[in-house]
């Protein structure tokens, strides 16, 4: 479906925990509390979620947390919502700590892709952003989702001291694209300073390459052209759907590299008139913008015997009034304070 400023609707992100086995300093650096599991939104009630946005128009799926992989039967999920008519693909973002337990099984259950967050490959670093030791876990455990072929892609969170040429080394040698996503005033990450993909994407260049000289990208349709390099928003014709999804990041091929860059440049290269998601909270709130509060409680809805309105209804409304924009720029004018893992990742 399409909302009032016209876009097409049609991606939805589903946060099945709020529970973490990390405790990434910009997202939940310390023991918060958690919601209890009956304030949760059930299985059945995703799937009855998923159901109704199928219905709607959306058409892939993102599983998130929290870490989603803590949560028992995650796998089960997957392969309920894979078997959700009109959704074409279901996706994860981890942080990969139990993925090498998981990956076959994932496979199994034809989960489409999944994404790491990774955003560095020093292990003191790694125990000093994450409060724990578990470098060597993601590492295998990515190597698990590739050996199990699931199609993996690095999440880099561009803060302030990011060793980015040590992401893209490893990134070019294991042939995994990486996506650096500039960091956003939410909850926690609005206490530190994030760097600009714009200034990141010229120290790359002086790096790998000019990509005006010797960069392409492809359309969907997979004809080559000629990249505008200073503009990161997102567009079409930038996304290589094929490979990449169904989300924000504009691609680039650097000469010197093998394997696709991506930038997700929220703060610097607004992608709103493009921006495609909802998000679905774990307890049940669907939100529309990450910058608002505003959206709506499905979970009072599903657990309403009297409901005067159907679940199909109350999506649609909410849906239709996404907001236009975000205002990062302006964090006075946010109305959304909880933390990441509060509303998924």
């Amino acid at each position: 479906m399409k909302d009032k400023a016209g876009r097409e609707i049609d991606y939805l992100r589903i946060s099945i925990t709020d529970r973490c086995n990390l405790r990434c300093k910009y997202c939940m650096p310390g023991d918060i509390e958690t919601t209890d599991m009956e304030n949760l939104l059930t299985y059945e009630e995703i799937v009855q979620v998923t159901e109704t946005a199928a219905a709607l128009g959306i058409r892939h799926i993102r599983l998130t947390g929290g870490e989603p992989l803590v949560r028992r039967g995650c796998v089960d999920l997957v392969e309920k919502i894979k078997n959700v008519s009109g959704i074409e693909t279901v996706g994860m973002t981890t942080n990969g700590v139990l993925l090498a337990e998981y990956a076959k099984a994932l496979k199994e259950a034809e989960l489409d892709s999944v994404n790491v967050s990774l955003d560095t490959l020093d292990e003191t670093e790694f125990q000093r952003l994450t409060g724990r030791d578990e470098l060597n876990a993601v590492l295998a455990g990515i190597n698990a989702a590739k050996e199990a072929q699931i199609p993996v892609k690095i999440n880099t969170v561009h803060y302030q001291h990011l060793d980015w040429k040590s992401i893209l080394d490893y990134t070019n040698r294991v042939q995994i694209p990486v996506r650096f996503i500039e960091m956003m005033p939410i909850g926690y990450g609005a206490a530190y300073t994030g760097g600009s993909n714009e200034e990141l994407f010229r120290q790359i260049e002086e790096c790998y390459g000019n990509v005006s000289e010797a960069g392409t990208v492809r359309s969907r349709e997979g004809e080559k052209y000629s990249a505008d390099i200073r503009d990161l928003s997102y567009t079409e014709e930038k996304q290589q759907s094929g490979k990449h999804g169904a989300g924000p990041a504009a691609y680039y091929r650097f000469p010197g590299l093998n394997m696709d860059v991506g930038f997700i440049s929220a703060m610097h290269h607004k992608f709103c008139r493009s921006c495609n998601r909802i998000r679905l909270t774990s307890e049940g709130y669907l939100k529309l913008c990450l910058c608002y509060e505003k959206g709506i409680d499905l979970r009072s809805v599903l657990r309403d015997p009297g409901r005067k309105q159907t679940l199909q209804e109350v999506m649609k409304e909410a849906i239709f009034e996404k907001p236009a924009e975000h205002c990062f720029e302006q964090v006075s004018e946010m109305t959304e304070h909880n933390a990441m893992v509060r509303i998924g990742g």
